[in-house]
């Protein structure tokens, strides 16, 4: 059975989930809403914060790179691999986010007109809404790491998850912007996460 078999659940899904949210704009601003209200208060603000620097590209890439030396020092080559794949899914999944985000040019929630009056390139940051950056790179790490990782699963893909509601409750991004990150980081981090897994049988042959 194919690797990509299980996963077309779960992209068919946040698929899905991203359309509705794309043809109904006004849900999307309504979730958008009801989660940022939250992020007014204490902890809410304290969560958006937490988010933010767990997501960072910045952060997860020092972590990967971290990952990387640790496994060169001790040889350990199949943590090596995945180490190098988690890096180059957050590099990625980065870029292509880059791209996508100045090709769209959505306004954010905080800009006062509509999200998707400002359409075409741009590269004002408040209309670089489409898609998550911070949802993209964690999903994507989260891939790799659930490749090495499979039992703890469940803990980088809730990590990731928390990461893109964070950005919702913050007030940086719609919930279709985080959607469509994570899909893009999804698809970055699997087919990496493959190559890694890969290489590492390759080594066992």
């Amino acid at each position: 059975m194919s690797a990509w078999a299980p996963r077309r659940l779960p992209l068919l899904i946040i698929g899905a989930g991203l359309l509705l949210l794309l043809l109904l704009p006004s849900v999307d601003k309504s979730i958008l809403d009801s989660l940022n209200a939250w992020g007014a208060d204490g902890l809410g603000r304290l969560f958006a914060e937490a988010a933010y620097w767990t997501g960072h590209g910045t952060v997860q890439i020092a972590l990967t790179v971290l990952w990387v030396l640790v496994a060169k020092y001790y040889k350990a080559q199949a943590e090596f691999y995945h180490g190098a794949a988690g890096l180059a899914a957050v590099i990625g999944s980065g870029i292509l986010v880059q791209v996508i985000k100045h090709l769209v040019g959505r306004a954010r929630p905080r800009m006062t007109s509509p999200p998707w009056e400002h359409i075409g390139p741009s590269f004002d940051s408040d209309l670089h809404s489409f898609p998550s950056g911070h949802t993209a790179t964690s999903f994507a790490l989260a891939a790799v790491l659930a490749s090495r990782f499979p039992r703890q699963a469940w803990l980088f893909y809730t990590l990731a998850g928390l990461v893109g509601v964070g950005r919702v409750v913050g007030g940086s991004h719609y919930p279709s912007d985080v959607l469509a990150g994570a899909l893009l980081g999804l698809g970055v981090g699997w087919i990496l996460a493959d190559t890694a897994r890969k290489r590492v049988k390759g080594l066992a042959s």
